[in-house]
Parts: structure tokens; sequence; C-alpha cells
């Protein structure tokens, strides 16, 4: 089993979830979040309340198949490619040991 989490802009949420069905996957959880920059940490050494604009983004992920979570990614690249290149759509794949 693996666990593939997803970050992305609020705007793109949807391109996600239609990836996530295309595949008949089930989104496991999805969050709200607010992003920053890598410039920010570079700027100010920390995201600082006062001096930086928060990106709106989601955080979503799923426990599923190996097979089913290198469909993802691989599409997953794809869509990270065409997006806006300031703001790329970010994953990551772990092994997940035990799931109760």
């Amino acid at each position: 089993m693996k666990l593939i989490g997803v970050m992305s802009l609020e705007k793109e949420k949807d391109a996600i979830r239609k990836l996530f069905e295309k595949h008949g996957v089930q989104m496991f959880s999805e969050i709200g979040i607010s992003g920053h920059t890598v410039s920010t940490i570079e700027e100010y050494g920390w995201w600082p309340s006062d001096g930086d604009v928060a990106v709106y983004s989601t955080l979503c992920f799923a426990v599923i198949s190996k097979y089913h979570a290198d469909e993802i990614m691989n599409e997953i690249s794809k869509l990270a490619e065409a997006e806006d290149s300031v703001h790329p759509i970010r994953a990551f794949q772990v092994d997940v040991e035990k799931m109760i």
C-alpha cells in the first residue's frame, strides 16, 4: 500500500479530484491550507505573519495500491509540467507499513 499526498492551488483541486476519479480512487481526505513560496523563506528566514501573502492551497491524500499510486503520480507529473511554474502541483508517495 502507498500513501499519496497531493498539494495544489485551490483553483486546481477539481482537476485533482477528476484525476483520482478517473483511476477509480477515492480520496481519503482533503484539507485547505495556506501555502508559502520558497522566496518567502529566502527573504525572511521563515514565514512571517505580516510580510507574506499566503497562497490558498489544498492537500489531499489517499491510501491506495502501488499500481494506482504509480498511475496517479505519472499523471500528476504531467499536470505539474503544464501548470503555473511558480506554484506547480506537488505530490509525494510513501510506503504504508500498517493501517488499522
